[in-house]
């Protein structure tokens, strides 16, 4: 890809209603059946947002009511959390699927600038093309992939069901050390050759 394909598909570091008018007009080339597709995918994400703030709401509450609740409850209702959060995820990586375009909508203000699952050097900001679907697709299988593994976390919690609850925590264990470790890892490459190529 050449510099000048780049520059038309990507824009960096973009304020909410930078956002919202590039998505607009990028919506204005598309067909009627896309552009309801969008607004139902709104409202869809606002949907999934909302069950977000309530799940996390309900596990804090039972986080206090300890006492009273079964002891199983808590940590289901944690598990569910990030299970909401990887539903909402697959959600917008369908919704930037179907409108060709990253981030799909101005909603979130987490993805203003992109995409936060990227590499340090990846460019920022509004995508389209196949940069859209490349993100998209990533989103949709890490949303589906987190989903289901937090899922069955939370229901071998509420079922108190160590043969499966030990080899998940061991993952969950593993999946965080490598993962904190290689961001680490990458930051600091990252750092040195930024310097370095000053």
């Amino acid at each position: 890809m050449d510099k000048n394909t780049l520059q038309d598909n990507v824009t960096a570091r973009l304020t909410s209603s930078e956002l919202s008018a590039k998505l607009v007009s990028h919506l204005e080339e598309k067909t009627d059946n896309i552009r309801d597709a969008h607004r139902i995918m709104q409202v869809l994400e606002m949907i999934f947002f909302s069950v977000m703030l309530l799940v996390f709401l309900t596990a804090l509450v039972l986080s206090f009511l300890s006492k009273s609740i079964p002891t199983q409850a808590i940590p289901t209702a944690w598990f569910l959390l990030p299970t909401s959060a990887a539903v909402l995820t697959a959600l917008i990586g369908i919704h930037a699927i179907i409108i060709n375009a990253f981030p799909p909508s101005g909603f979130l203000s987490i993805f203003k600038n992109g995409s936060p699952m990227r590499l340090p050097a990846q460019p920022q900001g509004f995508v389209t093309g196949s940069q859209a679907r490349g993100t998209a697709w990533a989103m949709l299988l890490v949303g589906l992939i987190a989903g289901a593994f937090f899922g069955v976390f939370a229901w071998a919690s509420w079922t108190t069901n160590w043969t499966l609850l030990a080899p998940m925590i061991k993952v969950l264990g593993i999946i965080l050390g490598v993962g904190i470790a290689a961001s680490i890892l990458i930051k600091m490459a990252y750092s040195v050759v930024k310097t370095a190529k000053r």
